[in-house]
């Protein structure tokens, strides 16, 4: 039993730092809090540089369970799926990116015991 779920939890880890499914995007982040325009994250690239993204929007079912919006899970790392979308204005036009799945990592600490 204990090695059927150190099997599934390890194949859940299998993410690139970066990928486009369908309309679908996913990175691996670090939360670093709540700006004016969204939430912060903090990830890195194929080439390893760091780079901060922010997302406008979060579905409320995904704050639920993650309150993002009192940074109590600022530092935390996360698989991050969302969405990027153009909203069409009188003024033009801008991007808007919408978290619509978070995954929590676990650390290896917790696979230990």
């Amino acid at each position: 039993m204990q090695i059927t779920l150190l099997i599934l939890t390890l194949t859940s880890f299998v993410v690139f730092p970066y990928q486009k499914i369908e309309g679908i995007e996913k990175l691996e982040g670090i939360y670093q809090g709540r700006i004016e325009d969204g939430y912060s994250f903090c990830y890195k690239t194929e080439s390893g540089l760091e780079r901060t993204i922010v997302f406008n929007e979060i579905l409320s079912i995904i704050l639920e369970k993650y309150p993002l919006y009192i940074n109590k899970h600022v530092g935390q790392n996360f698989i991050i799926s969302f969405t990027k979308d153009i909203i069409m204005e009188e003024k033009g036009s801008r991007e808007v990116s919408t978290i619509i799945r978070l995954q929590k990592l676990v650390s290896w600490h917790h696979l230990r015991k």
